[in-house]
């Protein structure tokens, strides 16, 4: 297995499996109790990129560490995780259209 230090992954650029870049790395969130790498903390590049997705108390993206796709020249991480959270982190939309039962309306 490959090692890496974690001090030299700081900066690090964030892009994702299909390019977008999304920030730098600023820090990780690591489990006290277990040692697991949580989330990694980014400074987005732009306020629209990460707007939906949780954030710490400075602003900065937290995304899952489960959406790390790759560690190399950059840190690869997988949209379509990333979409999901920022789905989940949306508050449910009221719709407007009242529930239909029975049989449609003829016509």
């Amino acid at each position: 297995m490959a090692q890496i230090f974690a001090s030299s992954l700081r900066g690090m650029n964030v892009l994702t499996d299909r390019g977008l870049q999304v920030g730098r790395l600023y820090d990780m969130l690591v489990d006290e109790e277990n040692g697991r790498i949580l989330s990694l903390v980014v400074k987005s590049v732009t306020k629209e990129t990460l707007e939906n997705l949780p954030k710490d108390s400075s602003g900065n993206a937290l995304l899952p560490f489960s959406s790390v796709m790759a560690i190399r020249d950059h840190i690869i991480v997988n949209e379509r995780v990333l979409m999901i959270q920022q789905l989940k982190q949306q508050p449910p939309q009221k719709s407007t259209a009242e529930p239909t039962f029975g049989e449609p309306p003829l016509l």
